[in-house]
């Protein structure tokens, strides 16, 4: 979504797109495949036929008081105008009673034409996902049908490498509809929205094409392009302050402003549509997921009075498969290495404290870089007050090996983190930690250098490290920063230690 007006629609210009106009008069022009030469990767989509599908795409306009506030993209999927968007573009949070305009591409080369009203009939902020309907034409006449739709594929077949089309209305590259294409790079999963909540992608989306199309190479409605990593106003950005770059336990404008590469990179699989359009095409009243208020109703489920500070979230413990579907699994293992080859990465936590409504940060990281295509930004909690929570990354070719972390936050600030080695050269060694002060050391941090948070106490609710006792820690070969706390909590000792084999410090 993108605009000139209200900070939370402005997209990133200036970053390297792969971007496409259509040159082809979509409505003038018979049904034949685009110019291989025009695809960015070079590919011909000898199935696919981009003509028919930008037919099946609109231009999502807000509108109030006779101005426009911003748009987003959207995708007709019925014969009687229902259009397929994102919640955050359907009902913006910060825009008093929108109005929505259907604006229609005639021509490629050309801004879409405003032909249609539409009103919001059901809306999702945890899935980030609306349906609206054509009320009327711009004259006030009814729908007319004029409109494409396009067929509905099954999200949960597409796999990895497969090649996907995006269309929308970008931000840059003027106010044309616009296709990229690229190919899935990976999945997420979380309980509420099983192994499929996210489709990863390599193509770049722009923040125009929130709400839009993302297709299989039969001319297939796969994913919803749906906006992530874009902080608490929905800026499209080069960064954010999302991590505890200086581990003072605050997320704040003290710390580094992170770099997230500021485009879209996510599609919400459109299976998880289908209790949504089953509830509109019945005329029964959708409920929401996580039992949230519907958007169209209440933009901003959150609890006013929400204090992040009450939240209590547990270290991560990791996997290497997703948890079962089980209320009262809890995991018996806590390793800190997983060879090379491993496919899956999950980690599980118990929580308490959470209310339904308010956002979370689940940021994968390697070796010190955030990993923003598999990271979790600004999502909508859907669990509860209290239970376990996870979250996975799967890549079917294999993870990198390297250092991985988790920081999880909860309305921008840090509740909890943990890291796991993941690669062969990682294999855990010991390290053995003695006490050769004259103070015990009732709590003792070790974290990986690359690390923005330092973690929890590594000896335990019911562990003390007493003079001349000592500790000890499988580790993967890294390079560490441990810290010394007494049983007041004031440090001991800061120090930092290239941990490749087995050894032994003291303090």
């Amino acid at each position: 979504m993108v605009s000139g007006a209200p900070a939370w629609m402005q997209g990133l210009a200036g970053i390297g797109t792969l971007i496409i106009t259509l040159l082809v008069a979509l409505r003038l022009i018979p049904d034949t495949p685009l110019n291989p030469e025009a695809n960015p990767s070079g590919s011909s989509h000898p199935v696919v036929n981009e003509e028919t599908m930008a037919r099946s795409v609109v231009q999502v306009q807000i509108m109030a008081n006779g101005e426009l506030q911003g748009w987003g993209s959207g995708t007709v999927i019925s014969d009687d105008g229902l259009i397929l968007t994102n919640a955050h573009v359907a009902t913006p949070s910060d825009v008093d009673n929108p109005e929505l305009v259907i604006a229609v591409t005639q021509q490629a080369d050309q801004p879409p034409v405003e032909s249609y009203k539409a009103e919001v009939v059901a809306s999702d902020s945890v899935l980030d996902l609306a349906i609206i309907r054509i009320s009327q034409n711009m004259g006030g006449g009814p729908y007319d049908g004029a409109l494409e739709p396009i067929p509905i594929g099954d999200s949960d077949a597409v796999s990895i490498g497969d090649e996907i089309i995006i269309l929308g209305y970008p931000s840059v590259g003027g106010d044309t509809i616009t296709l990229t294409d690229g190919h899935v790079a990976g999945f997420t999963a979380n309980p509420t929205l099983g192994s499929h909540a996210w489709i990863k992608t390599d193509a770049t989306i722009l923040g125009g094409n929130s709400g839009g199309l993302a297709a299989n190479l039969a001319g297939e409605l796969i994913g919803v392009p749906t906006q992530m990593g874009a902080g608490d106003t929905g800026d499209i950005v080069d960064c954010r302050v999302v991590a505890d770059t200086n581990r003072d336990g605050v997320i704040n404008n003290d710390d580094e402003c992170v770099p997230l590469g500021g485009f879209l990179n996510s599609l919400r699989p459109v299976n998880l549509l289908h209790d949504m359009l089953a509830a509109v095409q019945s005329g029964t009243a959708y409920e929401p997921i996580g039992g949230l208020p519907d958007a169209a109703d209440n933009p901003n489920p959150a609890p006013s009075d929400f204090d992040p500070a009450g939240v209590t979230f547990g270290s991560p413990i990791f996997l290497d498969a997703q948890p079962p579907d089980d209320a009262d699994f809890a995991p018996t293992d806590d390793p800190v290495w997983f060879a090379s080859g491993v496919t899956q990465l999950c980690a599980w936590w118990e929580y308490s404290g959470m209310a339904d409504g308010v956002s979370y940060d689940a940021i994968w990281s390697q070796d010190g870089e955030i990993q923003e295509s598999v990271s979790y930004l600004d999502e909508v909690w859907s669990g509860g007050e209290s239970g376990s929570w996870w979250v996975c990354l799967l890549k079917e070719d294999g993870l990198p090996d390297g250092m991985v972390d988790l920081t999880l936050n909860v309305e921008g600030q840090l509740q909890s983190g943990g890291f796991v080695g993941v690669g062969d050269s990682l294999a855990p060694v010991t390290l053995t930690v003695s006490n050769d002060g004259p103070e015990t050391i009732c709590y003792l941090q070790i974290s990986p250098t690359t690390s923005t948070f330092w973690g929890a106490d590594w000896l335990g609710a019911d562990q003390t490290l007493a003079p001349d006792v000592s500790f000890t820690a499988d580790l993967p070969p890294y390079s560490y920063d441990l810290r010394g706390l007494d049983c007041d909590v004031n440090e001991l000792f800061v120090d930092q230690q290239d941990v490749t084999a087995d050894m032994e410090v003291t303090y």
